[in-house]
């Protein structure tokens, strides 16, 4: 066994730090009792991650590895990408599992038999592990474009979706996505040393436990309420009324009216109440009062930085956005905007 130095101990410490976290949310996502589709996805990616981690710690501080160790190391890295993407499909995308996702891990699957024939000198430094960090890079970005797509699409259409759950998302994209290009550019551009992915994994592994820790709902599943449960509506039918809705709140403005209801709205659509209500909560991902309210806090605070009503009340500007009462405003606006109505109009004019 190698003798190490302090600095190399420190390293190896911090290392073994972030290896034990993750493993430890491995456990703990996969007994939780919140067992659903995405939490199982995250256990096992947790689960590969920390046998890329402790197969680098070990290959970098101990003498002689054995090559089928190494290998497990190298098949848990090909997963890991994959199972990530197929993470945030089932989060943002409410995608359910099928068959064919099997599919994205055929480069493990197919090297797994084969864990006691190859080594650095017939595959790995011939090209395996290249296309291991390219396959890797390929799943980061397309996992970075579902993210990001996401953000867009919340932001412009549904911006009282919980904010920790997008938190959640760019945390664990960040931290993931840094080991994942630590790799990449340890071998591929010869940037960074070898070590460097673990080490800033540790870092975030303990910045994603605390913040999962802290918003526990994060693991919830959204269910669809039993209510909704015999509803039969394409997903054709249901993208035109969801688009029906976003151009009447946009062109026509209902929720000026302070008596504006789900009831009024689903007559607009010529919808039961009940499939307004469903597409609402399933495509904007928040229920009818919350959905009405963002629109009103739009309106609001394109009123709050204009020069032409600079000397508005903003309780008059409240009422006029629909608003009934003022506090009911200054709830909604604090939630959506993180600040009061006078803060906002004073950072903006």
């Amino acid at each position: 066994m190698k003798t190490l130095k302090i600095s190399k101990e420190i390293e190896l410490l911090l290392g073994s730090f972030g290896a034990v976290q993750s493993a430890f949310l491995t456990i703990y996502l996969f007994f939780s009792k919140k067992h659903n589709t995405t939490n199982t996805l995250l256990s096992v990616f947790f689960f590969f991650i920390s046998i890329r981690v402790i197969k680098s710690l070990l290959w970098v501080y101990l003498d002689m590895l054995p090559d089928w160790f190494i290998n497990i190391g190298f098949i848990a890295h090909y997963a890991t990408g994959p199972t990530l993407f197929l993470y945030f499909l089932c989060v943002v995308k409410q995608k359910k599992w099928h068959i064919a996702d099997y599919l994205h891990f055929v480069p493990s699957l197919v090297l797994l038999p084969f864990i006691f024939r190859i080594n650095g000198g017939n595959f790995w430094h011939l090209g395996g592990y290249s296309f291991l960090l390219y396959h890797q890079l390929i799943y980061t970005v397309l996992t970075f474009g579902i993210l990001f797509l996401f953000l867009i699409k919340t932001g412009k259409h549904t911006p009282i979706i919980k904010k920790e759950k997008k938190y959640w998302l760019f945390i664990l994209f960040l931290g993931t996505a840094s080991i994942q290009f630590a790799y990449f550019s340890n071998y591929i551009l010869g940037l960074s040393p070898y070590l460097l992915g673990p080490i800033i994994y540790t870092v975030f592994i303990y910045i994603i436990a605390f913040y999962a820790f802290l918003n526990q709902s994060i693991f919830e599943e959204k269910e669809t309420n039993s209510k909704y449960q015999n509803i039969n509506i394409t997903n054709q039918e249901f993208r035109h009324y969801q688009n029906e809705i976003i151009q009447i709140m946009t062109s026509e403005k209902p929720f000026l009216n302070p008596s504006f209801t789900l009831d009024k709205l689903s007559k607009q659509i010529s919808l039961p109440t009940y499939l307004t209500s469903h597409i609402i909560n399933k495509g904007f991902n928040t229920n009818f009062s919350d959905f009405i309210n963002s629109y009103r806090i739009n309106e609001a605070v394109s009123k709050l930085t204009s020069s032409s009503y600079s000397h508005i009340k903003i309780s008059q500007i409240a009422y006029d956005c629909g608003f009934n009462t003022l506090s009911s405003f200054n709830n909604s606006f604090k939630k959506i905007k993180e600040t009061t109505p006078s803060q906002y109009r004073k950072m903006n004019t």
